[in-house]
């Protein structure tokens, strides 16, 4: 009877460990699963993350290629601007230089006139052809002559200091600053653009 009680005791023993082991199974089981469920949809999650990011990549891409496409755009038209502008600061130094050797033509041609013409000559009144009656005071005529040939010989050392000016100008003349400072301007416009 003993023997008896103690198998059926070591058989219900049996039971419950095997059926310990069998919930803690089912428990491992249950758990494995959630894993697994929660591994798929941490999977979904990262496939469609991973979609949107190669997405953004495309759109980084082919946004980084048209920026190069614009850039080499804008290089083009500023180098072009940039040759144009070297283009208007020759011909504008060679004009300026054709001015001021036109200037200085025309004052040489105006001191060579001066110099082979008689001033005297020039400043003096037509004589009319009927016979001049003259008074005794012929001083006052010398004097009156005098003073014109002053003046003329004035005039002519001022037409003469005028050249000389204008030849020693085109460094300090004003249409050669405004030109200059003109000059000037463009540069600075076409290094904003560069920067």
């Amino acid at each position: 009877m003993d023997s008896t009680i103690e198998k059926i005791k070591l058989k219900e023993q049996e039971q419950e460990a095997k059926l310990k082991e069998k919930r803690e199974y089912e428990t491992s089981i249950t758990l494995l699963q959630r894993s697994i469920r929660d591994t798929l949809t941490l999977i979904d999650k990262l496939h469609d993350e991973e979609k949107a990011l190669n997405e953004r990549i495309i759109n980084l891409s082919s946004q980084k290629e048209l920026e190069k496409i614009r850039n080499i755009a804008i290089k083009s038209e500023v180098d072009v601007l940039k040759k144009e502008l070297e283009d208007l600061k020759a011909d504008i130094n060679y004009n300026i230089s054709n001015v001021w050797k036109i200037r200085s033509s025309y004052c040489e041609a105006v001191k060579q006139t001066s110099d082979e013409y008689d001033v005297w000559a020039l400043l003096i009144k037509p004589v009319c052809t009927e016979p001049i009656v003259r008074n005794n005071t012929p001083e006052k005529e010398i004097v009156s002559n005098d003073g014109r040939l002053h003046t003329a010989i004035e005039r002519r050392e001022k037409a003469i200091a005028e050249r000389n000016r204008l030849l020693a100008e085109p460094d300090t003349g004003g249409e050669f600053v405004r030109i200059k400072n003109a000059l000037r301007y463009l540069d600075e416009k076409v290094a904003s653009l560069r920067n």
